[in-house]
């Protein structure tokens, strides 16, 4: 599969951005900050260091580091390296660490000083960011060339290779492509109502897939990037005071964080006055009455509810109404983004009556390539799509049951099986 050019390059959205306003803040940190330049030049020469360490066209480059402005450095270095990123949250098990290195057997691990004798590398290519900086800061802060030019984005290369939570026997590394995410990474700057030199939070761990959403939608839109500690994420009643203090205008949360700030501040009094878009995905969103009148102190703040497994990132996507008094209990997860087809199938594997419920499967731009080096399961949740008219088209089974509306939006129903989420995971 090819992206086609009218949807090709994140990094050419990111690129135009750098040339626009250069000097620009791009990514706020705890510590330090970057412009558009300086994240541009600094990740074009990272990315020089990975090629000579072994990074490869539509290979892997682990990322060990905590949230940092060279986090986002280093993720945008793999991209420009033309492998995707393996995230290696600090936070894992020993064990957990060791096992994901050895099924994903990255090229390169892209690390910092304090982490790396904990990583269980076995030997990997490693970049210490901070005890090398020196290093990748004197490399060229030029475009690398791919056979004489720049990378190719009309190639769906690998984008990042995610662990799911391993509920249900060892994490399973989702491989997800570039086409899908340049997909939703587009459709998003279309739809936000947030524009360029807006700010969003930095919420999610790198290791979940919401995060990719966080820092290219912001990058490619123009905004600003706030990381935050991760003191600070499990703190809502201060999370609420940051948010206003630092003029944050979009945040991606889970329901259980989103009902936490609810809370914090229906206890505190203090509602983001600069909040325009609240994205949730992860878990079934839940229109509390806490929730509701969260919202009503923040009349110019809109409710997004997304839906998509690890395996195919966001393919749904519903914008609340307004008015929080006419939002459902349980609201929809709403109509497939565009390039993305969504099959509400029975027991027979033919399409549900409206208003019936069936399993969903997810085709189009969307499946992931699968499970890294488990064509096993690949094979068993990857299927066939018979309805797409293309040879060797494949929609994935989500094991989740939902039915069609009057509307014309999805109703999420629930598992159809006896998989769980943990911590966002299926």
């Amino acid at each position: 599969m090819t992206l086609g050019r009218a949807m090709a390059g994140l990094l050419g959205l990111f690129a135009a951005r750098v040339r626009e306003h250069p000097d620009a803040p791009a990514v706020r940190g705890l510590r330090s900050s970057l412009t558009y330049a300086e994240l541009d030049s600094a990740s074009n020469r990272l990315a020089r260091v990975l090629v000579e360490r072994g990074a490869k066209e539509d290979g892997r480059v682990a990322v060990a580091l905590e949230r940092s402005p060279e986090m986002i450095v280093a993720v945008l270095a793999a991209w420009k390296a033309g492998a995707g990123y393996v995230p290696l949250d600090p936070a894992y098990p020993e064990e957990r660490l060791a096992y994901m290195l050895e099924n994903a057997d990255p090229d390169v691990v892209v690390t910092q000083a304090s982490l790396h004798a904990r990583l269980p590398l076995g030997g990997r290519r490693v970049v210490v960011v901070d005890d090398e900086r020196g290093a990748w800061e004197a490399a060229s802060d030029a475009p690398l060339e791919f056979h004489g030019s720049g990378l190719d984005e009309s190639k769906d290369l690998l984008g990042y290779v995610i662990y799911t939570s391993g509920s249900t026997g060892k994490p399973k590394g989702v491989a997800l492509g570039r086409a899908c995410l340049t997909n939703l990474i587009r459709w998003q700057l279309a739809e936000t109502a947030v524009g360029a030199g807006a700010r969003t939070l930095q919420f999610s761990p790198l290791s979940f897939d919401v995060s990719f959403q966080e820092i290219f939608a912001t990058l490619c839109g123009g905004g600003e990037l706030v990381l935050i500690s991760e003191a600070l994420r499990l703190d809502a009643p201060s999370l609420l005071k940051f948010l206003d203090e630092h003029k944050v205008a979009r945040l991606f949360l889970p329901f259980v964080a989103l009902q936490a700030l609810a809370e914090a501040s229906a206890g505190t009094g203090v509602s983001p006055r600069f909040l325009r878009e609240v994205v949730t995905a992860g878990e079934q969103l839940q229109a509390t009455p806490t929730l509701r009148a969260f919202f009503r102190r923040m009349p110019a703040a809109r409710l997004h509810n997304h839906y998509g497994p690890s395996e195919t990132h966001v393919v749904t996507a519903y914008a609340l109404p307004e008015n929080p008094d006419s939002w459902a209990p349980l609201p929809s997860i709403g109509r497939a983004l565009p390039n993305v087809t969504t099959h509400l199938l029975d027991d027979a594997g033919k399409p549900a009556a409206k208003g019936e419920a069936g399993m969903l499967f997810i085709g189009g731009v969307a499946p992931a390539r699968g499970y890294f080096g488990r064509d096993d399961l690949t094979a068993d949740r990857f299927v066939p799509d018979p309805f797409a008219g293309a040879p060797g088209a494949r929609m994935y089974r989500t094991g989740d049951l939902a039915r069609e509306m009057e509307d014309g939006n999805l109703e999420f129903l629930g598992r159809g099986d006896d998989q769980v989420k943990v911590r966002g995971y299926r």
